[in-house]
């Protein structure tokens, strides 16, 4: 599939800013429309993987939007560049969480062997919905302005992003997830779905998350979104606060980026 002069125009910033090639791979079987992985270490490259889209569905968007996340963290200084991860911490406060008397270990009757990927799984999704919804809304507010040819576009990926985090609202959701995962993810999308109901003028997008008494704190993460420059200087500081306020900052770690 050929991609749109949009999409290389953003593959050469990320270069030009990063220093970094870009490989670009085609993956007909990617569960999402487009992802990368950040050159580091033994990485010489980054490795930009897109689904094909069909005639409703174009990856565009989403690379686009890949390139700048990627991209922020090379527009700061190399002392101040950091990748996020787990920690022991992290890994100790979801066994528990997931040990405790009628926890979902319990209730599922789940052995070790069940319980240890599960618990990653959590964990590690939890720490990437924390790091790239924020982020990416960094990005989505400048993303068009840059390249304006994606505003038809954006609606279409929020609409799909929405109906994502709708579905996750489901009773049958909520009783596999221990309540600490359950709820600090749908504050965030909550925060994510106030901040596109505002900029798309569509209140009604927002009612699935008050209805489910998330809204509020929502609205609060949003809050500290807006109290924290906008600059990439500070996406370390935006990461930390919201996850102050959801109780889980002692639940990953700060890695100096190190480069190939």
């Amino acid at each position: 599939m050929k991609l749109r002069e949009i999409s290389r125009k953003a593959i050469a910033s990320l270069e030009e800013k990063s220093g970094y090639l870009v490989t670009v791979l085609e993956d007909p079987n990617l569960p999402t429309l487009a992802n990368i992985r950040i050159a580091r270490g033994n990485l010489p490259a980054h490795v930009l993987t897109y689904k094909p889209g069909d005639k409703t569905e174009s990856p565009d968007f989403t690379i686009c939007w890949q390139c700048e996340m990627a991209l922020r963290m090379f527009e700061c200084p190399a002392e101040q560049r950091f990748l996020i991860a787990g920690n022991p911490e992290g890994e100790g406060a979801l066994d528990r969480i997931l040990k405790a008397p009628n926890g979902i270990a319990q209730k599922f009757g789940m052995i070790k062997a069940q319980l240890e990927p599960f618990k990653q799984q959590l964990l590690a999704g939890m720490i990437t919905h924390l790091r790239s919804v924020p982020i990416g809304l960094r990005v989505s507010e400048k993303l068009t302005l840059d390249y304006p040819e994606l505003l038809e576009l954006e609606p279409l990926q929020v609409e799909k992003e929405l109906t994502i985090a709708k579905e996750a609202l489901s009773v049958r959701i909520k009783e596999s997830m221990p309540v600490e995962i359950y709820n600090a993810t749908h504050y965030i999308n909550a925060a994510y779905a106030i901040f596109w109901a505002e900029r798309l003028e569509k209140p009604e997008i927002v009612n699935p998350f008050h209805l489910g008494r998330f809204d509020g704190q929502g609205q609060q993460l949003l809050d500290i979104y807006n109290s924290v420059p906008d600059d990439p200087a500070h996406d370390c500081e935006l990461i930390d606060r919201w996850a102050d306020y959801l109780k889980i900052r002692d639940w990953y770690t700060w890695l100096p980026y190190q480069a190939p």
